[in-house]
Formats: structure tokens, sequence, C-alpha cells
């Protein structure tokens, strides 16, 4: 069947659902859509980490796709860098359009199933736009028991907003309703878990606010062992927020080697799932080292990390990322490899950082969006005017774009066959701080970490 007439099955399928009959066996799916200014040319449908579908894309950037005998439940689709959320349901008919320039500002659900869809949408932009929300942020300050009601309101007018929702919406399935509460509710209840902290930090105390029992009150309905879930964002991020709270309430400075390992031993403890506690430990681990900015191994954190979990890449993972410190470090002369430009020049690096106190960051768009880099880069471009600022993206993909918005006389990308492979083996972001003499003065920086500035200032006087 062409696409044509695919696309007249899917106008006759949403219209007539109702006036046919079909059997069970043979009940069918349909998920398509436009997208405009698309980045590549077919959408990846995924549930987990399992590849449903790759849909491509026709010449006027439409695509369709029909599944027989779907499983209902929580899936995500990808076109470029970026994903979304979309649930099913084996009767669903469910078309999206959406603008890359704008990707989840953009997206529209329409057909059989959208409604479930959109409300979706409306709460993940809305907990986006409450991320920068200064006003919220200024709920940190205030005592708990005022913190407690600011946000208890807010979690009110959602659960308004649900109630009202559902009452329209006759049937929804259960597993849906979880995952819309989840969508909507958690991210307020990250702040909750943020607060202490944050409260600590904004009054410069020294100890952290005094809560009562009625403090934490929602945590009595949730679960932290439902591996099904450990794909949803707002999921996963509230139950590292949890755990990093754990810590902090038992005393330990994040600035501690015992607080990485007290969080790896606290992950092993209240989380039984698995799929999960693997996927905590990797990540904790990893950003733990990313945070510090620098080569310096904390040997028994890894060390505890590699006796409690139990997945085997993860760990090979890890592994590769050790090596690369041990290849690469500071104090060694920058290595010649080379990169190329996006007319596809090969250029030697150190012909690029010759002479230059140079900051090469190394990045993959697996790890971090264009977006936020761009916005980085930026800001510390002002800051440091004087430092010469290289990028080269790694990434194992085919797709190579700059990064919009920063200078593209200065971007670049590593081929298979240059020799920076040899010491980005885990094809983790790292930052390469280089003075004009060629020598590395930290081989493993993070561009994200808050460090990341007074290193910069300690570069641009060399």
């Amino acid at each position: 069947m062409n696409r044509f007439f695919k696309y007249c099955f899917l106008i006759v399928a949403i219209v007539f659902i109702g006036s046919c009959t079909t059997s069970n066996k043979e009940q069918l799916t349909y998920f398509g859509g436009k997208i405009i200014h698309p980045k590549t040319d077919f959408v990846l449908l995924y549930k987990n980490e399992q590849l449903i579908d790759s849909l491509f894309l026709d010449k006027e950037d439409k695509f369709i796709g029909s599944f027989k005998n779907f499983e209902e439940g929580f899936y995500y689709f990808l076109h470029g860098n970026e994903n979304q959320y979309i649930y099913f349901e084996p009767k669903d008919s469910i078309s999206i359009r959406l603008n890359t320039w704008d990707f989840d500002e953009s997206l529209v659900f329409s057909g059989i199933g959208a409604e479930k869809n959109n409300i979706l949408i409306d709460y993940f932009l809305e907990n986006e736009k409450e991320r920068y929300n200064h006003t919220i942020y200024s709920f940190y300050s205030l005592k708990p028991e005022s913190f407690k009601v600011k946000l208890d309101s807010l979690l009110s007018l959602r659960q308004n907003k649900i109630d009202d929702f559902k009452s329209r919406q006759l049937n929804l399935p259960k597993n849906y309703s979880k995952i819309l509460d989840i969508i909507a509710k958690y991210p307020i209840y990250n702040r909750f878990e943020s607060y202490p902290a944050r409260y600590k930090d904004i009054h410069k105390a020294n100890q952290f606010p005094t809560l009562d029992a009625k403090f934490y009150s929602y945590r009595e309905n949730i679960d932290l062992n439902n591996g099904d879930l450990m794909y949803l964002r707002p999921y996963t991020q509230y139950i590292v927020n949890r755990l990093y709270n754990n810590i902090y309430d038992q005393g330990y400075s994040s600035k501690s080697n015992e607080f990485t390992i007290a969080l790896l031993n606290t992950v092993n403890e209240n989380i039984k799932s698995e799929k999960l506690k693997n996927t905590f430990l990797r990540q904790m681990i990893i950003n733990d080292f990313l945070d510090k900015s620098t080569c310096n191994i904390n040997k028994e954190a890894f060390y505890t990390y590699f006796k409690l979990s139990t997945n085997i890449e993860d760990k090979k993972e890890v592994q590769r990322l050790l090596n690369d410190v041990k290849k690469l470090h500071g104090g060694n002369q920058l290595p010649v490899f080379e990169v190329s430009d996006y007319n596809k020049t090969k250029h030697k690096i150190t012909t690029i950082s010759k002479n230059k106190n140079t900051v090469i960051y190394i990045w993959n768009p697996g790890y971090i969006s264009r977006e936020y880099l761009a916005s980085r880069i930026n800001y510390l471009l002002k800051e440091f005017p004087k430092l010469n600022f290289i990028g080269v993206k790694i990434s194992s993909d085919s797709f190579q774009k700059p990064i919009k918005g920063v200078d593209i006389k200065q971007q670049f990308f590593i081929n298979s066959d240059s020799k920076a492979n040899d010491f980005l083996s885990s094809e983790l972001p790292r930052t390469l701080l280089v003075n004009k003499k060629g020598k590395i003065v930290n081989g493993y920086a993070s561009i994200n970490s808050s460090k990341i500035v007074k290193q910069l200032k300690a570069l641009q006087k060399e």
C-alpha cells in the first residue's frame, strides 16, 4: 500500500471508527503526522528501550504507521535529537503536528486518543515554565509552614484540572491516570525534596530547617520501585531528588568523598527494582565525577559502584570512563588529533589551539541539548573573552549539525578515524583546559559544573 492510500485509510479510520466492526485480533493502531522543518527523514517510535518502528517522511514531510495488536501503554517518539511522550490504546489513531524550531511548544495531537496526550503536553510545558519562574523560586526562602502552603495550593490547582479532565473523559486506563498524576504532581513533589538544601543555601545556615511529619505526607502514596516508569523523567527525577535529600538529612556534605559513597548505598537500600537500581547507581557515580570537574578519581566511590551494580554493560561504560581518564589527564601535553569542520575539512587540534589558552568542550548530543550548550557557551564567552573556546562534537550517530547561536568557525566534530577516540571511548562529554604552551591543566573539566568558572579564571591568567 503506497503512502497516498495510507493517508486516505487513516482519515477513513478516524471518521468511521465507530461504524465498522473489527475483531480484537485484527485491531489496528495508527500513528502519523507532519513534521515542519524536519531534522531527519524519519520518526522513531520507542517503548522503553525497544524500537517499535522507523517511520519515514514522504515528500510533504508526513509519515504514517499502522500496528496490529498494539500493546497499550506509555511510549515516546524521537525526531532528530528530541523526543516526547505519547500514550497509546489499541483503538487509537493519533496524528501529530510539530515544528522542530519550537519542538514541545508546537506539538499538537489530533485524532482518536489525542485528548489524553494533549493534557500530558500541557503539564510538561507548564513544568518547564515553572523551572524558570522567579516567583516559585522565591518560595524556597520561606519558612517550612509557608512553603508547604504555597506548594499545596499549586497541587490543589493541578488536582482540580485533573478531576475536570477525568469527568469529561470516560473509561481512562488506570495506567494512564497514574502517568497523568506523575507528570502533573511529581515536579511539585521535587520541590519539597529540594527545599531543605535550598533553604539552607539561601539563608547560609549551618543546619537544615526543622520539618514536621506532615511536610512529606505525599510520600505515603509514592512507589519508588516501579521499573516500568524508569523512562518517565518526572518519576526518575523525583527519586533522584529524594535520595539526595536522604543523604543531606543524614548530615553528609556534598563536598566530601563520603557523600557519594553514602548516596550509592542509599540507592542500594531503598531501590529494590534491579533495573531502577542499576540505572541510578550508574547515573549518580557518573554525575558525581562530572560535577567535580577534575581528573581526580574517588576510588572508594567507584569501588562501591562496581560492588553494588549488577549491570555488566553499565560497568563496562564506567570502566571505559576510568580508562579515558588514565589515557589523558592534567599535566600531559595536548596530543595531536584531527577534527573536522562543518565543511568537512580536517584540522589538527594543536593548530587550532596553538599559542592560546583554550577550552576544548567535547560534547555528545545524547547527554546535553544544543540549546542549553549554546546558552552556556555564550555566557562563558562573555565572562572569559580572552579564552579560545573550541566545540567538538562526539557521537556514534551520523547526524552532524552545528550548535545554533555559536560561531560555526569554532565548531568541529570527530570522525571515526580520529585519534581522539582513544581517550573518548565512553563517549561521555569532557572538557580539556589547555594553556598557551599546549599543556593540559585539567583533562576532565565539565562545562556544566559550577566549578568551571573558578577553573577558567585560573586558565585566563596563565
